[in-house]
């Protein structure tokens, strides 16, 4: 019994310790945007062994490999989806350069410790390749001015996108309500990969739209969590003045003063009988229609 025991110390004794190869973090995005780049990191911890290999796979196939003891320590494989800046590339980095729609997938990073154990340790996430819109949302239907008891309709375009971007309608900075709006619907944009969203505004204008007599209309877009985008339209308010007979009067431009003829000083003219106090009373009279006559012609 003590023989086997000894045995067993000595054989474990002269084993090499198994040393524990840790990854200390993963960094991969989980989203990225089409035509960019994504750059994954790999920070590991030998815990004392020595670096045989770190290994890149995309859904279970190697891309990439670093061997620092080869005398080409990167190489890197083809791949769909899959290309690689190798100068900007090491044993913790990768970089991925013009991502695409099969660029999406499962990305693993895999250290390994030298001979004789080869203690292998791996990490894995997801990249998930985003199109994004290649302008803001686009707003249609709107006017410049509305008044109180005005239909507002409208429409929000979100430009062709994968997935389909969410839009929502703000009225004064805040969100529309349900009643306000209609859809979204979708329809496939110049690329069959890509979704156009289409929302609707569709309201009647009360006065407590109005701020200062103004109104801000806003379409926002987002794709989450690389895009928003939003396109504001600001409405002013008009009114068409109404007039009522009956406690208001109207507005009208101030009317000249008439003038009359100047007849001179009447004073003198004597009245010898009744037939010149009769004459000269018809032409006072002819004088005074006159005056009427003048003074309906200026007032009208």
């Amino acid at each position: 019994m003590r023989r086997y025991l000894l045995l067993t110390t000595l054989l474990l004794w002269k084993q090499d310790p198994v040393n524990s190869v840790r990854i200390l973090e993963l960094r991969v995005p989980t989203h990225v945007a089409e035509e960019g780049e994504a750059i994954l990191g790999c920070q590991y911890d030998m815990e004392g062994d020595v670096l045989y290999s770190v290994k890149w796979y995309k859904d279970g196939r190697e891309f990439y490999r670093y061997i620092p003891n080869s005398k080409h320590p990167i190489s890197h494989f083809a791949t769909p989806g899959v290309m690689v800046d190798v100068r900007r590339s090491s044993n913790t980095v990768v970089t991925l350069i013009h991502l695409s729609r099969d660029s999406s997938g499962l990305y693993r990073c895999e250290v390994s410790g030298e001979a004789p154990h080869f203690a292998t340790v791996y990490d894995e996430k997801y990249i998930t390749v985003h199109l994004l819109p290649e302008r803001g949302p686009q707003l249609t239907g709107l006017q410049e001015k509305y008044n109180i008891g005005d239909r507002v309709r409208a429409n929000c375009t979100s430009p062709g996108s994968r997935p389909e971007a969410q839009i929502k309608w703000l009225i004064n900075n805040r969100v529309a309500p349900k009643n306000h709006v209609r859809g979204p619907w979708y329809r496939t944009s110049l690329r069959p990969d890509a979704i156009e969203t289409i929302l609707e505004l569709n309201f009647v204008v009360g006065s407590n739209h109005f701020r200062l007599n103004t109104m801000d209309l806003k379409c926002q877009a987002t794709i989450a969590p690389l895009y928003q985008q939003e396109t504001e339209h600001r409405v002013l308010r008009y009114e068409i003045p109404e007039f009522n007979s009956d406690t208001e009067e109207p507005n009208l431009k101030e009317q000249p003063t008439p003038t009359f003829p100047d007849f001179g000083d009447t004073s003198h003219l004597q009245f010898d009988d009744d037939e010149d106090q009769a004459a000269t009373a018809s032409q006072l009279n002819f004088h005074i229609l006159l005056l009427l006559i003048t003074y309906l012609q200026l007032t009208t």
